[in-house]
Formats: C-alpha cells, structure tokens, sequence
C-alpha cells in the first residue's frame, strides 16, 4: 500500500511538472530566446569594448583581478542579486502592467552573464575558459532555468489576478521561499566550485 502511494505520488509529481511545461511552453520559448539574446548582446558588448588586463581598472572589474578577493563576501553579493532579480519579477506578478520591468531586469541578469564570462576569457586566456565552461556557464544555466520557471509561474499570476481580481497569496510565498532556497544551493556549489577549482576568478552576476 506504502508503495503503491509513493508510485503515486511520483506520478502526480511527474503529471504536474510535464503539464507546466506544456501549458507555458510559449513563454519558456520567449524566456529562452530573450535570454540568448541577451547573452550574445553581453558577448558582443564585451568583444567591442577593448577591455584588456592593462586597462581592467578602468572598466571597474576589480572583482575579476583582485586575487585576494574572499570567496563568500561574492557569496552574498550574487544572493542580492538573485533576490534583486526574483524581487522584480515578483512585483511584476502584482500587475501585468508592470511586467516590462520584469523582463528588463530578466534580460539584464542574461546580458551580464554573456558580457562577464566574456571578460573571463578575454583577461585570463585558458584560466578564463575553464572557469566559464567548466563552472560558471552550468550554474548560471541552472539559476536561469529557475528564473524561467518562477518568471512564468509570475506571468501567470498577473494574469489571473487581472482576469479575476485576485490570487492565493499562500500559494505565492511558497513558490517564493522554494525558488529563493534552490537559487542558495545553486549559489553555495557555485562558491564552492569558484573557491575549489579556481580561487583567482571570481564572478558575480
């Protein structure tokens, strides 16, 4: 009985996550492809803008020169930005009027990925790569897939509360509460990685 319950609910648990995906399969397209935009809009950006290890400073990226940089104080600097961001996003949820700023902030956060781990590579050759390959790209995927997920869960939001003046604010805080502590872990093993595998290169986005 105990297993047929648990085969259950993992059924359920399947059925909802397959069903999201499909009734918001256009806006996860959107969310992808603005991403992507704003990737290559950072890559690009960073290409034309003739930063070099010798002129670095004058671009402010002490972060990514200062080897004596602690790990953790760019810990919390990227969590105030994952909440800056899901903050935004969620007060785009209160009107679909205020949506746009939530997009913004969305492309901005993918325009700042391409345009660091751009200056990663351009700064630190091979060191730069591994780094943005190997633990920078996989995390920061993960913590957009998050954003896309909870970006949508918001639209969503806007709109019922537009069509019929209300939502389930219970309903809300946990989606809240449950992006904010995925996007912790995804920001502890980013740290993690960052200090283990390459001490000298530190991002924040």
């Amino acid at each position: 009985m105990q297993a047929y319950s648990r085969i259950n609910r993992i059924s359920n648990i399947k059925y909802g996550i397959t069903g999201f995906f499909r009734q918001n399969k256009i806006k996860i397209f959107v969310l992808i492809f603005l991403a992507v935009l704003g990737i290559l809009t950072g890559v690009f950006t960073a290409l034309k803008s003739g930063i070099s290890v010798y002129n670095s400073q004058d671009y402010n990226l002490f972060v990514f020169t200062n080897g004596n940089l602690f790990s953790f104080d760019i810990f919390f600097s990227r969590m105030l930005s994952h909440i800056t961001v899901i903050a935004v996003i969620s007060l785009g949820s209160l009107t679909i009027f205020l949506l746009p700023f939530s997009y913004l902030i969305y492309i901005y956060r993918a325009y700042l990925i391409g345009f660091n781990c751009t200056l990663l590579i351009v700064l630190f050759g091979f060191s730069g790569i591994f780094t943005s390959i190997v633990i920078i790209i996989p995390c920061q995927i993960a913590v957009t897939f998050v954003f896309i997920v909870y970006f949508c869960i918001m639209i969503n939001r806007a709109i019922e509360k537009r069509r019929f003046g209300y939502c389930e604010k219970p309903k809300f805080l946990k989606v809240f509460l449950i992006a904010l502590l995925i996007l912790t872990l995804l920001n502890v093993i980013e740290t993690l990685l960052l200090i283990c595998l390459n001490g000298n290169t530190i991002l924040v986005i």
